[in-house]
């Protein structure tokens, strides 16, 4: 027997909308990760890095900023993406769907937001010069937040509505 939550999600008119919206999400993420992964890969067997747009993949990535410690940051860029795919696919699968799920993806978002601000900031005014796969990254952020901000109206929206 379904509770009464799950049952008003699963007949709400938004679910369809959310349900877009969680893929989505993976979507934009795994592109995000593919980004990641191929800068990560340079960092440790030296791929192709073409690089005709900006011309300047090799300063960025070669610069003291690229790393922490002995970490690219294209190798956190890899677990963020990977962890927000994958918690899009959880709630796409998952009855139970819950406010503080949606303000979690939506916190992910927020941070990743943040973190792609401040490194495309560092290579405007600390570096000089930008790298193109680092700005997609940056666009795949962005196009996250903006995402997981309607599914937080859209959940919010379907919340305020009363079940048919």
């Amino acid at each position: 027997m379904q509770n009464s939550n799950q049952s008003s999600m699963q007949h709400s008119p938004r679910r369809p909308l959310l349900n877009k919206l969680f893929l989505a999400i993976a979507g934009v993420a795994m592109l995000g990760f593919a980004d990641a992964f191929y800068l990560t890969l340079d960092h440790y067997i030296a791929l192709p890095l073409p690089c005709t747009a900006t011309h300047g993949c090799e300063t960025v990535l070669n610069s003291v900023y690229a790393m922490v410690g002995p970490i690219p940051l294209a190798a956190f860029g890899v677990a963020y993406y990977l962890i927000v795919a994958a918690f899009a696919l959880y709630l796409y699968t998952s009855d139970d769907i819950m406010g503080w799920k949606i303000k979690t993806m939506f916190a992910l978002a927020t941070i990743g937001l943040l973190a792609s601000v401040a490194f495309v900031s560092i290579q405007a005014f600390l570096i000089g010069a930008y790298c193109l796969y680092c700005l997609g990254s940056a666009i795949c952020t962005v196009i996250l937040f903006i995402l997981s901000t309607w599914l937080l109206s859209a959940r919010q929206e379907s919340n305020l509505r009363p079940s048919p």
